[in-house]
């Protein structure tokens, strides 16, 4: 690898970026416990990941049904 690069050589793709939306990440803001927060770092932490990637990997786990709230099951065992 070089050290330096000449930036100036570099030429623009033509056309437009193609961009899948479903695909691409929405900046969202939400309010989360602080000591949730802590633990997720934590746990990211021991995983060797960014905290922001295992929160993303635990909400689609949640929502492609990998993971289920455990009062859910306890709901269907009586039912």
């Amino acid at each position: 690898m070089k050290k330096e690069y000449d930036l100036k050589t570099l030429k623009k793709r033509p056309g437009k970026p193609k961009v899948d939306r479903e695909a691409s990440k929405t900046m969202i803001s939400i309010r989360i416990d602080g000591s949730l927060v802590a633990n997720l770092k934590t746990e990211a932490t021991r995983l060797g990941i960014p905290y922001q990637t295992l929160i993303g990997s635990v909400l689609c786990r949640y929502v492609s049904g990998e993971l289920i709230d455990k009062q859910s099951i306890k709901w269907l065992k009586r039912a």
